[in-house]
């Protein structure tokens, strides 16, 4: 018969060992927290399936890798260690032991009741775990196109066309930034049916045949983290027809791509014809956002600060106006120079912001207007490489 306080046997596959013979890893605290960072944020705390709520931790040949995933995304990084290690545990708790530390080396270590264990000098942390070959972690894409782009202008698109993607899961196609390529260009586009956002860079070298492709919403919300705010250095990306991979430094991204056909947006881009307005940026927004400052959003479904744009030639001939069901009122002189059949139409103030914002700070803006009804088209003096569109609304 076997002793009630015998060792456990190392193939027992309930976490305790897994397998592995003596599991322990020596790793730099602020590496190994950094890695976590890149990773943390696809994986979901809440979960209905308790081993999506861990990370992956799998140690050898000098390096941990750590996987984190929710299913649609996978995210690793890469970091250097000492030793071996294969095991999963919650992704919340580890970041908090680990930030809990200070800089200088660390040892994690499974111990003979499963536990994970983090050692500084006499301190110590101890967390719960689960099998490593429980974890759901994709396979690698195969028959891919490869390509690699400037971290810069991958920023560039996703942070110019992600703030018009839809948020109606009952038009998931549209939830995610299409990226196709046309005419030697690269582009990027997305729209909610009100607004549409397209920005375009060179093809890069080997994409000139990648299949059209939607990235999901919450993988461009992941990649725009990832790539920081200049997007430095550069990205490797390979597609599939179900699937993209993204690859920044030592951390590599994996998303499923959104199983639709984008429709053709270039149909709703209005030509440059009808009136034309010409003001600086800051002289769009400023009294934009100044009127809208004072209204209530307003509306059954839709909550919106409605804005009533009022054109004709002359000086001081255009002007923006809003009121409220309350009372509130405002209205600005826009500093601009419009030419053409005096108009009047109304805009969504957030619309109209989001689409202003997208150019660059010392950009003159030209919108074209050929009616009340029509979509508005918003190009820039100095972002050749930017469109916007927002369809009108009544006032």
């Amino acid at each position: 018969m076997r002793r009630a306080d015998a060792a456990p046997s190392p193939d027992r596959g309930d976490g305790r060992n897994n397998g592995v013979g003596s599991m322990k890893i020596e790793v730099e605290r602020d590496a190994l927290l950094g890695a976590l960072r890149q990773v943390a944020d696809v994986v979901q705390s809440r979960q209905t399936i308790p081993i999506l709520a861990n990370v992956l931790l799998i140690a050898e040949a000098g390096a941990l890798s750590i996987t984190g995933t929710d299913l649609d995304l996978q995210a690793t990084s890469r970091v250097e260690a000492a030793g071996e290690l294969q095991i999963t545990t919650d992704s919340s708790k580890l970041v908090a032991a680990v930030t809990s530390l200070k800089p200088g080396k660390i040892t994690l270590s499974v111990e003979d009741r499963g536990q994970l264990v983090l050692k500084q000098g006499r301190g110590k942390r101890s967390l719960p775990t689960l099998p490593a070959k429980d974890f759901p972690k994709r396979a690698a894409l195969e028959n891919a196109i490869n390509f690699r782009m400037p971290g810069a202008s991958l920023a560039r698109l996703l942070d110019a066309t992600s703030g018009a993607m839809s948020i109606e899961d009952t038009r998931y196609y549209l939830k995610g930034v299409f990226l196709h390529v046309a005419a030697n260009r690269l582009f990027a586009a997305a729209t909610d049916g009100l607004r549409l956002i397209r920005a375009d860079v060179a093809v890069p070298d080997g994409a000139e045949e990648m299949p059209d492709t939607i990235v999901p919403d919450k993988a461009v919300a992941h990649l725009r983290k990832l790539l920081g705010k200049d997007g430095s250095g550069e990205i490797g990306i390979e597609i599939t027809a179900d699937a993209i991979g993204f690859e920044l430094g030592s951390t590599r991204f994996l998303s499923k791509v959104v199983d639709g056909s984008f429709p053709d947006y270039t149909r709703v881009i209005p030509p440059e014809e009808g009136g034309r307005l010409d003001l600086a940026r800051s002289a769009f927004l400023e009294p934009v956002q100044g009127v809208a400052s004072v209204l209530n959003a307003e509306g059954e479904k839709t909550k919106v600060r409605a804005l009533g744009f009022y054109l004709k030639e002359g000086e001081e001939g255009c002007e923006v106006r809003g009121k409220d069901s309350t009372g509130a009122q405002a209205q600005e002189v826009l500093d601009a120079d419009f030419r053409g059949v005096p108009v009047e139409f109304g805009v969504n103030h957030r619309f109209a912001v989001i689409a202003g914002s997208i150019f660059a700070d010392s950009a003159k803006l030209t919108l074209w207007v050929s009616g009340p009804a029509n979509p508005i088209r918003i190009t820039s003096d100095k972002d050749a490489d930017l469109l916007a569109v927002v369809m009108p609304m009544r006032i």
